[in-house]
């Protein structure tokens, strides 16, 4: 018995330490703070643990950080929205690292669907014209709770630059 014990919080120990994600960087982590005052109300707030990360080589020397961050209670309800905002990470003549805001999008919310985990892929693009990004995602079916999604799909973004730097989900 007490051998299981020990193998169980040994299993759960490794997992954890294996979820735990990295620190966002203060800069992203402010340029995300400004985001957050800008699309809120007068009464929801940020939910910064909630904030993931990753940052796709796109090739060429060239990055996109991509953000999924949430915001909850809106109008003072139980309610939340998930937002998908993409930066360029850059260095400053200083060495400073900052962020530049490319565009933001509502991507999630109640009834909707959700991002738990941000795994993004690049997909080829025929053209060489668009950045196209899929991120899994899950919905919600007609039997779900609100905030409880339970059908796993994948959503297909484009980062088009043709005139300006526009995130567009593609159906």
């Amino acid at each position: 018995m007490k051998l299981h014990l020990l193998t169980a919080s040994l299993f759960l120990a490794c997992t954890l330490t294996q979820a735990a994600e990295q620190p966002i960087p203060k800069p992203l982590e402010e340029q995300v703070g400004h985001l957050v005052a800008l699309l809120k109300d007068s009464y929801a707030t940020g939910y910064p643990e909630a904030t993931l990360v990753q940052t796709l080589d796109t090739g060429e020397d060239s990055e996109v950080t991509l953000a999924v961050f949430t915001i909850e209670g809106f109008g003072m309800g139980n309610n939340y929205s998930q937002y998908l905002a993409a930066f360029t990470p850059e260095e400053s003549e200083e060495g400073k690292q900052r962020y530049t805001l490319l565009d933001v999008i509502r991507i999630g919310g109640d009834s909707w669907r959700s991002i738990d985990k941000l795994d993004a892929k690049l997909v080829s693009d025929p053209s060489g014209e668009q950045t196209l990004i899929d991120i899994p995602v899950l919905e919600n079916t007609d039997s779900d709770a609100p905030n409880f999604p339970s059908k796993a799909a994948t959503i297909h973004l484009s980062l088009d630059g043709s005139q300006s730097i526009r995130l567009v989900e593609l159906k």
